[in-house]
């Protein structure tokens, strides 16, 4: 199989790889819920599912690396220059592998080195994901080969702005073990459609 189709399978294969394996550590997690606890919990200092997690987002993070180097590539034709790529192979870097080598604290507080290293690195890596979609449009002005996912794109770059202002609504009140909102819910829905645009763009290139 050519490369470009290996990037292709990466991005269309890494999301379903990560909520499998994000449902299967939430077993092991009795009281963990997905409403309520975010993501990266599942991977905090001193969680049985630390090491579990830390791998899943790094070699996540690196499918992602890996299909965003394709989709730059697909999308230059040699010679034009493109962003798109870059910032979807920076949230896998970044959101990804840098949550497994740098964990939350408790809770998904950010207190130690580490925690607050973790947070920064995710909020740079959303800021990454949120901008690919207006990225791709720039990109791909003009070409008609990605006229139907062009659309599918304007579509997901109004959800992203909207489900990251519900997340950013809920952490307010986000203090674990006193009071809760479901910032849970609101992360993983920002994540999936992030990564059902990935998928959806990798199928597209496949």
């Amino acid at each position: 199989m050519e490369l470009r189709k290996l990037q292709a399978l990466s991005g269309i294969l890494a999301p379903a790889f990560f909520f499998a394996a994000v449902v299967y550590m939430s077993l092991g997690r009795p009281g963990y819920s997905h409403v309520y606890n975010v993501i990266s919990e599942l991977g905090e200092t001193g969680s049985p599912t630390a090491y579990t997690a830390s791998i899943t987002f790094i070699v996540t993070g690196l499918m992602i690396v890996f299909f965003g180097l394709g989709l730059h590539s697909e999308l230059s034709l040699g010679c034009r220059r493109v962003w798109t790529g870059a910032a979807v192979a920076l949230y896998g870097l970044l959101d990804f592998v840098g949550s497994g080598v740098f964990p939350c604290d408790h809770g998904g507080a950010s207190i130690t080195f580490t925690g607050v290293v973790h947070a920064n690195l995710t909020i740079l890596g959303e800021l990454a994901a949120l901008a690919a979609p207006f990225l791709f449009l720039w990109d791909t002005n003009g070409r008609e080969e990605w006229g139907g996912h062009r659309r599918l794109t304007l579509a997901a770059g109004a959800v992203f702005l909207a489900l990251a202002g519900y997340l950013q609504y809920t952490l307010p009140g986000h203090v674990p073990g006193e009071h809760d909102t479901p910032v849970g819910l609101a992360q993983r829905l920002l994540v999936a459609a992030y990564l059902t645009w990935i998928a959806a763009t990798g199928a597209k290139m496949y």
